[in-house]
């Protein structure tokens, strides 16, 4: 009877097994192994990975190397602040580096700057790029796209981020896309469903690590990127009356933002706030707007929410969530116009 139950539970358990190798040795989110480079530019995704993982990662298999003194945080939408447009506003020797995660929250910036003061980094500029969406969350998102570091919570966390990846894995329709995608090397439309894997592809440098999206940028030269399909997601606004955001900064937010404030202060950091432009065209609160204005000073804090220039015009808009870095651009001019 030992002997049956046994081969039962090993023919129960053998998928299991196997599929727990394959996933330790595949690794298809870049969480298990070491990585030179998390993307390799100017190639397919593939498979989406955790944004925050590989920005922390990168910046310890690195910041040695090149001595980051000067960083942008915040979620995606500020990886079109590029780099060398920026440097034009800094001193020549300033070393900059892309500290970004997908989703990102304001406790991972909070744990961002935390950790560089742990690793006694000294910031010497700062571009803190918020949102409505960035202000709300002060906790880490579970999901394994959005779970912050274990490396930004002193591996505290390490068991159920690694937990969020094997049951991203496991799930069938990731598993199904996943390995179609291994065998005939293609990102197919049903892949691309929830993030599951994406055939996006971007220019990447790993000195800074920013990702610019080259090939929309050709499609837009050409005239060929606003198809009729891409219209679809820019949804009509009324751009004459203008409505706000709920109010968001309340006590957690508040001690965050005031240890950020503290650091830079000790660090005599060189700081700027930028306030998105989105599509969206809401107004972030007046409670939030004046609060920060008053925590870091209003010189140093720039909204660009609500309707206006750049919001009113969609060619200034990937997509209804992703402005061109065209736009920010012209913000960094408003923002170091004293420069």
């Amino acid at each position: 009877m030992i002997d049956i139950f046994l081969r039962k539970l090993f023919l129960f358990t053998l998928p299991l097994i196997i599929l727990s190798i394959a996933y330790i040795i595949l690794d298809p989110f870049k969480v298990i192994k070491k990585y030179d480079s998390y993307y390799i530019s100017d190639e397919i995704v593939g498979v989406s990975i955790n944004r925050d993982y590989m920005s922390t990662s990168t910046f310890d298999n690195n910041s040695a190397v090149y001595k980051y003194d000067s960083f942008i945080f915040g979620n995606s939408r500020s990886v079109f602040y590029e780099v060398e447009t920026w440097k034009a506003y800094l001193s020549s020797d300033s070393n900059c580096y892309h500290f970004d995660a997908s989703g990102e929250t304001l406790y991972g910036i909070y744990k961002k700057i935390q950790y560089l003061v742990k690793k006694s980094i000294t910031i010497n500029n700062a571009l803190l790029i918020l949102d409505y969406d960035t202000l709300t969350q002060v906790t880490s998102d579970q999901r394994h796209l959005f779970i912050i570091s274990p490396q930004l919570e002193d591996n505290k966390n390490i068991i159920p981020f690694h937990l969020s990846f094997i049951k991203a894995f496991l799930t069938p329709r990731f598993m199904i896309a996943y390995f179609d995608y291994k065998i005939s090397g293609k990102v197919k439309n049903y892949m691309k469903k929830n993030s599951l894997l994406s055939d996006g592809q971007s220019h990447y440098d790993i000195k800074t690590n920013e990702s610019s999206w080259s090939d929309f940028g050709k499609l837009i030269e050409n005239g060929e990127y606003y198809t009729d399909e891409r219209m679809k997601v820019f949804y009509s606004r009324d751009t004459t009356e203008q409505s706000d955001s709920p109010r968001v900064i309340y006590s957690q937010q508040e001690m965050m933002l005031t240890e950020i404030k503290d650091i830079f202060q000790k660090h005599k950091t060189n700081y700027k706030i930028i306030i998105n432009p989105l599509y969206d065209q809401k107004k972030l609160n007046k409670h939030d707007l004046t609060y920060l204005e008053l925590l870091f000073g209003k010189n140093n804090v720039f909204d660009f929410s609500g309707i206006n220039e750049f919001t009113n015009d969609y060619t200034n808009y990937y997509e209804a969530s992703h402005y061109r870095p065209r736009v920010s651009g012209e913000i960094l001019k408003i923002v170091y116009a004293d420069k």
